[in-house]
């Protein structure tokens, strides 16, 4: 597989969008693996620190509807 920006061979995969990312080119962001209700009705979240980001896609502050689907 070859790094989606620069065509180098990859080393990894991007966690918010699939694309393929050398070491070079990747970047580092948090992702969320889940949220729940806390203690105290507060929402809480699972995060992994460092997920893989390839720094080309725009992954979504909050979710999207999607009335298609149905």
């Amino acid at each position: 597989m070859e790094c989606w920006k620069c065509g180098k061979p990859a080393q990894g995969v991007c966690r918010f969008c699939g694309r393929a990312v050398c070491k070079e080119c990747a970047s580092k962001m948090p992702f969320i693996l889940t949220v729940y209700v806390g203690e105290h009705q507060t929402p809480k979240a699972v995060v992994v620190a460092d997920a893989l980001y390839c720094g080309m896609c725009k992954p979504q502050p909050e979710p999207i509807e999607m009335p298609e689907i149905y």
